[in-house]
């Protein structure tokens, strides 16, 4: 069994409301016992009883908020059922979450879902998906700096803000890996399309198209570059035309890389011209419909990012601060950049 408080007192030689404020920073200890209590706690595996802390808090439940756009992409309901699953869970310890929700890349909506939290709900602490955009970052700013909110981004981030930390992927480095895959797909050569969706406020977008060129600048090559943009929405209709164009104009084209939530769309384009399994296709997020398509051969690769831990880890990382006053370790959680292929899809879902 683990440690308990009382044994750690004891081990310490001092009391229990000692090793109580202690652990949870809440001071009027000595910063050297401080220090002895918590290595014994970490050298014993000192795991907080959270619900003796949610007992404890009943009448007074923190809230969080949490806040997400483009919630009609297929991913973005990955991750929201994901959110909502911990939701249920912290409900036990006393923590309430109130979703605010958007279909659009309106920064003014998301800042007014952000005020209504506060200034309303006044919520504890804030985890959001923010929108690439000076006046939500901003605002985010005025927040931990007046109010002392606590704010962690998650998906997208915004790495010049006041967060206190960010969960999910380097999409930088996953448009790298599109890159290379990319290479060794075509072996070097041929034309290659980046498919990019409305990314004026979508940072996931812009930072993985950039490292994607900067992956295939990085090596000498026969490759010809060139960026489409599907940019009347991000949809399934809208890459479809923009692939079908594409394709069109460049019947050639050696490979396709979807920077969009429209992934049907670029599918059934190859589909209906014939040319899937012939132009190398890869994209993002293992969501069904682009699982499927891998196993088809309509895919080359799917490029997943971890819905679960970017859906639940934020909350919890909330939760144990304002409970336990316990600090995130890290300021990046980068999730793991997931490579499927048809070789390998069964074996890893």
């Amino acid at each position: 069994m683990a440690i308990t408080i009382n044994q750690i007192a004891e081990l310490c030689g001092v009391s229990r409301g000692t090793v109580d404020r202690a652990l949870h920073n809440k001071g009027n200890v000595r910063p050297a016992v401080a220090a002895q209590i918590k290595k014994v706690a970490a050298e014993y595996g000192y795991t907080p009883n959270r619900a003796g802390l949610a007992l404890s808090r009943a009448a007074h439940p923190i809230r969080l908020g949490v806040v997400l756009h483009s919630v009609q992409n297929s991913f973005v309901q990955s991750l929201l059922e994901c959110c909502r699953r911990e939701a249920q869970r912290l409900s036990v310890f006393s923590t309430e979450i109130i979703f605010r929700l958007s279909r659009t890349l309106d920064p003014v909506e998301q800042v007014r879902m952000v005020d209504d939290l506060v200034c309303n709900h006044k919520v504890d602490g804030l985890a959001i998906m923010p929108l690439h955009s000076f006046m939500v970052e901003n605002r985010l700013n005025e927040l931990a700096e007046t109010q002392s909110l606590p704010i962690i981004t998650f998906n997208t981030d915004l790495p010049n803000s006041r967060r206190i930390c960010y969960v999910g992927q380097d999409s930088t480095a996953a448009g790298r890996t599109a890159a290379a895959l990319m290479r060794l797909a075509t072996g070097g050569h041929g034309l290659i399309s980046p498919i990019v969706g409305p990314s004026e406020n979508h940072s996931a977008y812009t930072d993985r198209l950039r490292g994607f060129q900067l992956e295939l600048c990085s090596t000498p090559s026969d490759m010809q570059f060139l960026l489409t943009r599907a940019e009347r929405d991000d949809d399934d209709e809208c890459t479809y035309d923009a692939t079908m164009q594409l394709l069109r104009t460049h019947p050639d084209i050696a490979g396709i890389y979807a920077i969009t939530s429209g992934y049907t769309g670029a599918c059934r384009a190859l589909i209906d011209t014939g040319l899937a399994g012939k132009v190398h296709l890869i994209l993002h997020d293992e969501i069904a419909s682009n699982l499927q398509y891998v196993r088809d051969g309509v895919i080359d690769f799917v490029i997943g990012q971890d819905a679960e831990v970017q859906g639940t880890l934020p909350m919890q990382l909330l939760s144990d601060l304002i409970h336990l006053r316990r600090k995130p370790e890290k300021e990046l959680y980068h999730t793991d950049i997931r490579v499927l292929f048809r070789h390998n899809i069964d074996n890893l879902l």
